[in-house]
């Protein structure tokens, strides 16, 4: 009767070693879960945040888009209403000086903008 009172206090001893020990993997395996979960809930608060710098940015892009469509639409007004050809030949200094002050500053907006986008790029 003794060794069989011996035996289960060692079975049960045993059983209750291994609970412990399973009972402490599983605290670290939830400590290291939760970790997982913060880092996870801090990645998609940086995703959201991204997504509306992209969406503010791209409403940005569509306003200046639209501002630039309407200076387009004035300057080829510009062009249908006048007969630059009859134009430059009644009055060529005139013409030829509008024409390069115009094309200097298309050719500088065009430098200045492609400035913008190197240093975007190297940014």
């Amino acid at each position: 009767m003794q060794q069989f009172l011996l035996i289960a206090l060692v079975i049960l001893g045993g059983a209750s070693y291994w609970l412990y020990t399973e009972n402490q993997t599983l605290k670290e395996n939830n400590l290291k879960l939760e970790v997982a979960i913060q880092q996870q809930e801090e990645a998609m608060a940086a995703i959201r945040e991204s997504y509306e710098l992209q969406g503010q940015s791209l409403l940005t892009l569509q306003s200046r888009n639209a501002q630039i469509e309407t200076e387009m639409n004035s300057y080829l007004d510009i062009f249908k209403r006048h007969n630059l050809d009859k134009l430059a030949q009644a009055k060529p200094g005139l013409i030829t000086t509008r024409v390069n002050k115009g094309t200097k500053q298309v050719f500088e907006t065009i430098e200045n903008d492609s400035k913008e986008l190197e240093n975007l790029n190297t940014n």
